[in-house]
């Protein structure tokens, strides 16, 4: 019987062929039919997520929820947050709200300043690194241990351009005789009308109110000198190697950014200023000129509170912030690294380590158990001697008589 048989099996290809085709037309249409996203669930991330993740710096708490409950915890953003829905922030045009009457602040930004000595130029010149940046330090005769600590901790990281701009003399002839003369420069008396102290003082003294104004003043003459300034307190150990265009390509990936500040202390509502990247832009001069306004007219204000204050009044939405903090495990501040273990129990390798949140003695005592304190004490024994000396002859010099 071949001829059935034959006839069977045409019969059931047949068969398969309509069921396999019937089949596919009905996924087709079915999936066609069907939405394109995939709904939220335990195992997918909602879209909107970042709407609740994303926050603006916020220099104070003004912008703070008062009501809630997890405000104190070091960890919580207090910042404002934005709906993603909405517009940009305007940037506010500074020039023209200069010239608005009834003003928060009387603030005057100078058009500009007038050039520097030529040998004070010539060293900006000569320390400066690619794309015109200057790193500085300002520091006085009493900071000298931690200002060579800080030298060679950027000797250890390939760190040699650099100026430290002298609060006093006494500083200027003991960085000349230990062989820092092109590193070191005196600040002219345009720049500062202050009476600066020599001792080190600590952060809550009178004198030291005015050692940190003189900060302020030194990176303002240089924004007007079109430097873009990387200063660093001298309580600060570098301990990376290209720190510097690390921070530097941060700002350069992102055109609106014109600062970049260390955090303090696990506040993400308050900046650092003993480190910090600068731009010269305008707006940046018009935080400083505030800045140095309110200490000025503010009793008590240091200069760290009074930047805290002027940066209150600019943009801080996420998305058009001219300002942007470093992340405090890789750039920790005191608290941070000594106080809560921040870095290390992480597993985190830091750039710099900030020394601040000690006191005098206690800075040196917390580096040196850490392997960080790299000053060889018996140079600068040696150094102090010759200083001395040289200093007293000076001295003489200019007051005869005086010798014993």
């Amino acid at each position: 019987m071949p001829v059935p048989e034959r006839s069977t099996r045409r019969a059931l290809v047949v068969f398969l062929a309509i069921t396999i085709a019937t089949t596919l037309i009905y996924i087709t249409v079915l999936a066609a039919s069907r939405p394109t996203w995939v709904p939220a669930s335990s195992r997918t991330v909602p879209a909107g997520y970042l709407h609740d993740q994303q926050h603006a710096f916020n220099a104070t708490s003004k912008n703070s929820n008062a009501n809630d409950n997890n405000s104190t915890d070091p960890w919580e953003c207090t910042c404002y947050k934005y709906d993603s829905g909405e517009p940009l922030a305007e940037v506010p045009d500074q020039k023209k709200e200069n010239e608005v009457s009834g003003a928060k602040d009387p603030i005057i930004v100078p058009e500009s300043f007038g050039d520097p000595p030529k040998e004070l130029m010539d060293k900006i010149n000569k320390n400066l690194v690619p794309g015109r940046i200057l790193l500085i330090a300002t520091a006085n005769y009493g900071m000298r241990d931690y200002t060579y600590n800080w030298i060679e901790s950027l000797k250890k990281t390939g760190v040699d351009k650099f100026l430290v701009f002298c609060l006093d003399d006494k500083l200027y002839k003991h960085m000349v005789n230990a062989g820092y003369e092109e590193n070191a420069a005196t600040i002219p008396e345009s720049w500062l009308n202050l009476d600066v102290a020599a001792g080190f003082e600590d952060y809550f003294s009178p004198k030291y109110r005015i050692i940190t104004h003189a900060k302020t003043l030194v990176v303002q003459r240089l924004l007007y000198l079109d430097v873009t300034v990387f200063f660093s307190d001298v309580d600060i150990v570098f301990l990376r190697p290209r720190m510097i265009e690390f921070v530097k390509t941060f700002m350069d990936m992102r055109q609106e950014t014109h600062v970049i500040f260390q955090q303090e202390g696990l506040d993400t509502r308050q900046i650092n200023s003993g480190f910090y990247l600068i731009k010269p832009e305008y707006d940046m001069k018009r935080m400083l000129a505030q800045t140095i306004y309110l200490q000025d007219s503010t009793e008590g204000l240091t200069q760290q509170g009074a930047m805290n204050r002027a940066l209150d009044d600019m943009v801080k939405d996420i998305r058009s912030s001219s300002v942007v903090l470093l992340d405090v495990m890789f750039f920790p501040n005191g608290f941070a690294y000594f106080d809560n273990n921040l870095s290390k129990s992480r597993g985190v390798e830091p750039y710099i380590l900030h020394a601040n949140f000690r006191v005098a003695g206690d800075k040196k005592k917390e580096l040196v158990k850490l392997g960080m304190w790299y000053l060889d004490e018996e140079w600068l024994k040696k150094v102090d001697a010759q200083a001395e000396q040289s200093w007293q002859e000076q001295m003489d010099t200019i007051t005869p008589g005086n010798s014993s």
